[in-house]
């Protein structure tokens, strides 16, 4: 489907740049005529019977191409990562052929196809001359047709299967367009009564993830210029712009922050959406201060779609991220799945446009997930009177002790309230004696009193039991950006059994 939009696009404006970067500049009728030459050249497949066709392809131009070719061809498609794919990562998303193109993680075998600079030469020769008149025609699916294929974890850590179908990636594409539009109108209008030109994009959210495919297929959907860069470039593509949207992620946003000059001032083009975790207060002043102004904060899903969003300065607290909107119902339960009144803490559930039916791995998960129509993302949280949504933690990150509860997010959220501190992952394990103990893995140049920390942690917590602070390059986290505890408790597993095992004794 959004090949389609794609192809209207080339037809009513084709010189209009639909991918620009430091180096060159490609226009929507040289993506259409591109696309339309690689799906003459590739039209063999649609005889093999292919359920799903994934793509593994550093080269982001081409991705998109080989990605919109096989949308024009009727075939189901996914993205994958440009490193190292895991077994078990093909294993749940079972493609039956995988395109690799260019330097990437997996090698030539059964099942992938190869395809070389020599190949892309022939298929794309003089493909510059082409117009309309080439165009290869849309092939005819149902609506039910399945479109687009990607792995979620929700936002915990087992990895599912989501599908959509034709007819769901085009209703996922109109909200984020009306969404983004009514943001961009919002921000671009207040005080200054007229537009300055439609907004260029740069998303971080790579397009194997549902999300990210989403929110880039509406920027190409709605005729916007994507813009791509890597951490070293990327001060430069925001100057470029006249206007631009940046959707990124807090821990990108704070590997941004520290690659900016230190007397960098906030500039006024730049529009900001953060997603995939909480945006710290810590962070969004050094954001306003050094960065732009025009921040919002946004809360959803791959199984979900978006959620809720708010301009982030409206915000009272870090919890805070906006009235649902119009196309999702949000209820707050309790573990019965009763309604709690507003204020009251409990666990999410959504439904309506844009949350998938299930998963289609045949995961008994699913069964957790989702339920009578809701779909249980995992956060906790609540709705105030006036119907804003509040986040409060993970159903997963409460860890009952003693009979107390302690919420890990808070924690690490008050672990980082020390300025020497750039990054914390907390997380539980059982000693040699078999007793559960709190660890903290600390990102930090400097060192200091630890039991200190400790004793601040317990004004939260007063229950609390000493937590064990360990110095750590990295904190590893979800494609979602959250702490990725099973990772972390493996990675130091034996240091702790071993190093700080044989201290004590």
């Amino acid at each position: 489907m959004l090949d389609r939009f794609v192809a209207y696009n080339a037809r009513t404006m084709g010189d209009e740049v639909a991918f620009g970067s430091l180096s060159r500049k490609r226009s929507y009728a040289l993506l259409e005529a591109t696309v339309s030459r690689l799906a003459h050249a590739l039209e063999g497949l649609r005889t093999l019977g292919l359920r799903r066709v994934a793509v593994q392809c550093p080269d982001i131009w081409r991705h998109w191409c080989l990605t919109l070719a096989l949308g024009r061809l009727g075939l189901a498609s996914a993205s994958l990562s440009n490193g190292e794919v895991s077994d078990e990562e093909l294993a749940i998303l079972q493609p039956d052929l995988i395109i690799l193109h260019g330097e990437s993680g997996l090698a030539p075998g059964e099942g992938r196809l190869v395809l070389g600079e020599e190949w892309f030469s022939r298929a794309l020769a003089n493909v510059e001359e082409d117009d309309a008149s080439c165009y290869y025609p849309p092939v005819p699916v149902e609506r039910s047709a399945p479109c687009r294929a990607a792995l979620a974890s929700g936002t915990g850590r087992d990895m599912h299967l989501l599908e959509l179908s034709f007819g769901e990636v085009e209703g996922q594409l109109h909200r984020i367009i009306y969404h983004d539009m009514v943001e961009y109108f919002f921000r671009n209008t207040r005080g200054r009564g007229r537009m300055v030109g439609k907004p260029q994009l740069l998303c971080t959210v790579g397009p194997q993830s549902l999300s990210g495919f989403l929110m880039t297929g509406a920027a190409l959907a709605g005729g916007t210029t994507l813009r791509s860069s890597d951490a070293q470039s990327i001060g430069a593509e925001v100057m470029q712009a006249s206007a631009l949207m940046i959707v990124m992620t807090p821990v990108h946003l704070e590997h941004l922050l520290r690659s900016l000059p230190p007397q960098g001032r906030a500039m006024n083009h730049i529009y900001l959406s953060v997603v995939g975790g909480k945006l710290s207060d810590a962070v969004l002043k050094e954001t306003r201060e050094r960065f732009t102004l025009q921040v919002q904060v946004v809360y959803g899903t791959d199984e979900s779609g978006l959620v809720a969003a708010m301009p982030a300065e409206l915000r009272q607290t870090e919890d805070e991220v906006g009235a649902p909107l119009p196309w999702v119902d949000v209820d707050i339960v309790d573990a019965e799945g009763s309604k709690l009144p507003a204020g009251k803490v409990g666990d999410i559930r959504i439904r309506g446009g844009g949350v998938v039916h299930g998963y289609v791995d045949g995961n008994t998960d699913a069964a957790q997930r989702f339920r009578d129509g809701w779909f249980y993302p995992g956060d906790r949280g609540y709705l105030s009177d006036k119907g804003v949504l509040y986040l409060c933690g993970r159903t997963d990150e409460l860890v009952n002790m003693g009979g107390a509860k302690f919420d890990l997010g808070v924690l690490e959220d008050l672990l980082r309230t020390e300025e020497r501190i750039r990054d914390a992952g907390v997380f539980v394990m059982k000693d040699e004696q078999g007793q559960e103990r709190f660890y903290a893995a600390i990102v930090s140049h400097e060192t200091f009193d630890g039991q200190a920390l400790s004793a601040q942690l317990r004004k939260r917590y007063a229950a609390l039991p000493p937590v064990i602070m360990i110095w750590v390059p990295t904190i590893p986290r979800t494609s979602e950006g959250h702490v990725d505890r099973d990772r972390l408790r493996m990675a130091l597993k034996d240091y702790i059994r071993n190093e700080l095992g044989a201290r004590k004794s």
